[in-house]
């Protein structure tokens, strides 16, 4: 089954050590996730959450309507320790709920390079990702560091691997970052967050393509375009265009919403993907109450949110056009 798959977020840390869902009632939840199977047309959801017993039970729901369930325990600047435990524990109900039938895979972490602390330098992902988008800062930060970020990466992958084996006996993969180099040996899927931007337009399908190569399922675990003109262009990148150090949060001068943008680039990265030949893939994302809609447009956050629904401060909530494009596309393909 090809995987038509969308990020449904439980609860996670954001780079300002804020929680992006800090309450999420079940019928909420169970509410949210009829929308993905049966509106949206979508057949598997990936949960994203630092609570295990949230996953879980946002797991059974999902698997309630039908959907397919891939497991993805995040924390946003963890420690090898935290994150770890949280693997683990999410392993274990992974395992719970399989042994009751449902399909559950279990994704192990995402870029962690930028995610974990310890891999790269910086105290803040914000400060790893800036370093990882500056080759030339990179290289000396890494020279002063003293360490081989690549063996760092490679042995904190295998103990995790080692954590989710010990807890689940299903599918196990990780979502790479596009520039990690990563042993696929080790996993049972190809896993990559395949964003795409002005830089590496060019070359993107054929670097989608080489992950063929292993011999392996490979799914595309996050993929997604905000909502203003120009979004498509900045890719994974576009949510910095919130600037967060004001108060209240601004958008940058001259950010205009497009909601059209953001449909025709998710559709066309779909028919990239199938055109491919991967197994299937996660837009991310379904829901982003953090970034919610403002009548002002300065403070209209959701412009730069990779959201398929918009939300409101006061709980409202409407699909954009690329949900409805989506649905149909996911609907006949």
């Amino acid at each position: 089954m090809r995987v038509r798959g969308i990020h449904y977020d439980v609860g996670i840390d954001t780079v300002d050590g804020k929680v992006t869902r800090p309450e999420l009632p079940g019928d909420q939840m169970a509410t949210e996730l009829d929308l993905i199977a049966h509106q949206l047309h979508a057949n598997a959801v990936r949960i994203s959450g630092r609570d295990a017993g949230r996953m879980a039970l946002a797991a059974k729901l999902a698997a309630d309507c039908g959907l397919e369930v891939w497991l993805s325990p995040f924390l946003a600047n963890g420690t090898r320790e935290d994150t770890l435990a949280l693997l683990r524990e999410s392993a274990a109900s992974g395992e719970h709920l399989r042994r009751e039938g449902v399909p559950v895979t279990l994704i192990v972490g995402l870029e962690m390079s930028g995610f974990l602390k310890g891999i790269i330098p910086g105290e803040t992902v914000l400060e790893r990702l800036s370093l990882l988008s500056d080759p030339t800062r990179l290289i000396s930060a890494v020279m002063a560091l003293g360490q081989d970020p690549q063996e760092t990466m490679a042995n904190f992958l295998g103990e995790a691997v080692d954590t989710a084996r010990s807890q689940f006996g299903g599918t196990v993969t990780y979502g790479a970052g596009l520039w990690e180099q990563i042993d696929w040996g080790l996993f049972d899927v190809v896993g990559v967050d395949a964003y795409r931007d002005a830089q590496n337009r060019a070359g993107f399908d054929a670097h989608l393509k080489a992950y063929l190569a292993y011999g392996k399922p490979v799914v595309v675990t996050e993929f997604g375009c905000a909502t203003f003109r120009g979004a498509a262009a900045q890719g994974s990148m576009a949510w910095t265009v919130a600037e967060r150090g004001t108060t209240p949060t601004r958008l940058k001068a001259g950010t205009v919403r497009d909601e059209s943008e953001q449909a025709r680039e998710l559709i066309d990265l779909l028919r990239t993907f199938d055109a491919a030949g991967v197994d299937g893939s996660f837009i991310y994302t379904l829901i982003a109450p953090s970034y919610p809609s403002n009548a002002d447009p300065d403070l209209d956050l959701d412009v730069a949110s990779y959201s398929l629904v918009r939300t409101w401060d006061n709980g409202r909530t409407e699909l954009k056009p690329s949900f409805q494009a989506v649905a149909s596309y996911y609907g006949v393909a």
